[in-house]
């Protein structure tokens, strides 16, 4: 993800709304723009606004809907280092002999300990050896990997630390006394540990000395079985024994999360969170607003008659949305057949968020390709559809339409490690409307745009769910699923 630069527009968001906001609102304008200037801004998050006429799409979006508040479980910061985890290796007598504490900010002690982004694992690791054992060696290990179809398996991190050595006589633990005679030990031992996850790795691209490096960011935990693949972190602890005598492993399953984080929307929108009024449309709020190039639907109405009408999509900016929270939307439909305007209601139109997977070639065809043509295979399934409600609009030959996207909490972010990718892109499918027959196969979308899906919310106040209530069951519908070897897609 690029590295954060700072917004300079605040005088012009100023401008825009200062038309349409009452001076109570307007004086706390000046306090926020000052604050936006040193707030980071996301992927995705810059670009030139496009303006639109706003005789097209209406500068307040339904004022008669209200906003319905809902409770979202994401916080804006990360959460404290308050819970502790234990681990245990026992004898054959369920005596604990080796035991691990380790502190992380799961919200409780049941969860795996979770990691956020430059953390530390920080915790003590502690022997109770009734008997006189030999040790060689103590390691305490973080280990990341990624698993592919189940019988390819990379680690692409590895951060160990060497806790004790025979080499070096240990401390003596203070409840009791201790022995130790060339990695003799026997009694009761305590070591602290902390290792700190780096934000990413550099990775060589082959075994070749001449081969390069690539930088890739840290994934975040996850499995997704439809893929078939696995990104784990695991915290290991190492016992080594001398001569052939076997050693012992503790090995704990941890998550890790990185800490991702949007650039703020307009100033028209932060006030509409603020203040639980009507979003504003790009008439008013064009830098609010991703604006697509209009694409046109071309189909028969009732077998008989030729119809066409242009559609034109727009999305919430910055095209970056945190986990958890809605993604607002605005389409507008423009046909000279009012009939067929008609006929199009709020369940005609398909929106959905798509997940696509991608799977590189193995490193020796890499070498001999590009990058392009090594991302060869690509796994599409959506995970959220739209919501959609009939927003109001002046011109008879065009029907403006709102909606909501609701990310899924869980969803995984973006990520790139090895010769796997995950990315996300918001895509609009042909009308399903009665009467009414598309040109396009049902499964083929009509346009698709990138966006970014982060952990973390930006600063300034969350956003709001505007949709009824009544829709919530609808959000998380999935369209259909696709598979892509080489450019050529299958939904199915």
């Amino acid at each position: 993800m690029p590295h954060p630069t700072v917004c300079k527009n605040g005088d012009d968001n100023i401008s825009h709304i200062s038309q349409f906001f009452s001076p109570y609102f307007l004086s706390t304008i000046q306090s926020l723009t000052l604050a936006q200037t040193t707030w980071p801004v996301a992927a995705n998050g810059g670009g030139t606004p496009q303006r639109r006429d706003p005789a097209q799409i209406p500068d307040i979006l339904d004022p008669e809907l209200p906003s319905y508040s809902q409770n979202l479980s994401t916080v804006w910061d990360i959460p404290p280092v308050q819970t502790e985890h234990s681990y245990y290796l026992t004898k054959k007598a369920r005596e604990r002999w080796l035991s691990l504490t380790v502190r992380s900010r799961a919200t409780n002690d049941e969860e795996l300990p979770t990691f956020f982004q430059g953390g530390v694992i920080a915790g003590s690791l502690k022997l109770n050896l009734e008997k006189e054992d030999v040790l060689v060696s103590v390691y305490i290990s973080v280990v990341g990997r990624l698993t592919i179809f189940a019988h390819s398996a990379s680690n692409f991190l590895n951060i160990s630390k060497l806790v004790w050595s025979a080499a070096t006589p240990p401390e003596q633990s203070s409840e009791s006394p201790c022995i130790w005679h060339s990695g003799k030990l026997k009694g009761h031992y305590e070591w602290p540990f902390s290792l700190r996850l780096p934000k990413g790795v550099s990775i060589m691209s082959s075994i070749e000395p001449e081969s390069s490096r690539t930088n890739f960011r840290l994934p975040p935990s996850f499995s997704d079985r439809l893929a078939g693949v696995k990104v784990e972190y695991t915290l290991k602890v190492r016992v080594n024994r001398s001569g052939l005598r076997a050693g012992d492993k503790l090995v704990v399953p941890i998550t890790y999360i990185p800490l991702l984080r949007p650039s703020p929307p307009s100033i028209a929108r932060q006030i509409a969170y603020q203040e639980n009024s009507p979003l504003i449309g790009p008439g008013s709020d064009p830098g609010g607003w991703k604006v697509l190039k209009p694409v046109t639907v071309e189909g028969t109405m009732f077998r008989t008659k030729d119809i066409e009408a242009k559609c034109r999509l727009s999305l919430a900016k910055p095209l970056c949305y945190t986990r958890g929270t809605p993604l607002h939307l605005i389409l507008s439909v423009e046909s000279a057949d009012p009939q067929f305007l008609d006929l199009l209601s709020n369940h005609s139109i398909t929106v959905c968020l798509c997940q696509r997977n991608c799977f590189k070639v193995d490193a020796a065809l890499s070498r001999r390709t590009s990058d392009k043509q090594a991302r060869l295979t690509v796994k599409s399934h959506n995970l959220a559809t739209a919501v959609w409600w009939r927003s109001s609009g002046d011109n008879p030959a065009t029907r403006i339409f709102a909606g909501e996207l609701q990310i899924p909490e869980k969803l995984t972010p973006p990520c790139d490690i090895l010769n796997f990718g995950v990315n996300y892109e918001v895509i609009l499918y042909p009308f399903h409307a009665v009467g009414f027959t598309t040109s396009l196969p049902s499964e083929s979308p009509l346009l698709s745009v990138p966006v970014e899906i982060v952990t973390a919310f930006a600063q300034g106040p969350h956003p709001r769910v505007y949709s009824p209530p009544q829709y919530d069951g609808e959000i998380h519908q999935p369209h259909g699923h696709g598979f892509s070897v080489s450019g050529m897609t299958t939904w199915f």
